[in-house]
């Protein structure tokens, strides 16, 4: 599923920023927070946490969830 969104940074050094409508379990906005090459997130709508993976590639950022484990 790729979902593209606009997100504004207003300051490029901030570590923590806002995806408008990211969460990918019910589209609430998910706020990341960046640190020593990794990320972190939460969605304050339906309270899910997770650890993405971020790649950044011509000019946008890719929020990747891989998958937890195997059912």
């Amino acid at each position: 599923m790729k979902v593209e969104r606009e997100v504004t940074v207003v300051d490029p050094e901030a570590r923590d920023i806002s995806l408008p409508g990211g969460c990918i379990l019910c589209g609430g906005d998910l706020d990341v927070r960046l640190s020593a090459g990794s990320a972190a997130s939460v969605c304050m709508r339906c309270h899910w946490i997770s650890r993405p993976h971020m790649k950044r590639e011509d000019g946008t950022v890719h929020v990747i969830h891989p998958a937890g484990g195997i059912a």
